[in-house]
């Protein structure tokens, strides 16, 4: 397959996912004030994982192109512990939370995965 854009990434794609499904989780929860501190802080993570991506493939550098994916990595896992944070105080059934979590653990597995072939490459 032709790489012809960022939306052809398949790690993108997983990511764009992710954020689609954080928005989803986002309508339905309950807001107060503490959910809604939660709530910023998780669209900030969520959609840093993709455009992070974004900014990494238009740099056109192997080195650089995985420092963002590095970034989007941790971004992916901060992601995971504040749907965590939504769960622990009562804002998301623990099946959301487990399914969106085993979402960004597989994530973080394909992100791993770019980087060391980027590095490798390099």
């Amino acid at each position: 397959m032709d790489i012809n854009s960022y939306k052809d990434l398949l790690v993108w794609q997983k990511a764009h996912q992710l954020v689609k499904k954080v928005f989803k989780i986002i309508k339905s929860v309950k807001k107060d004030f503490i959910s809604w501190e939660l709530i910023k802080q998780l669209v900030r993570s969520a959609t840093s994982v993709p455009a992070n991506i974004v900014e990494g493939y238009y740099s056109h550098h192997g080195k650089n192109f995985a420092s963002h994916l590095e970034i989007s990595r941790g971004s992916t896992g901060e992601t995971d512990y504040w749907l965590f944070e939504l769960y622990d105080n009562g804002y998301l059934s623990k099946n959301e939370c487990e399914e969106t979590s085993e979402n960004c653990y597989e994530l973080i597995k394909m992100l791993s995965s770019f980087i060391s072939k980027l590095r490798k490459n390099n």
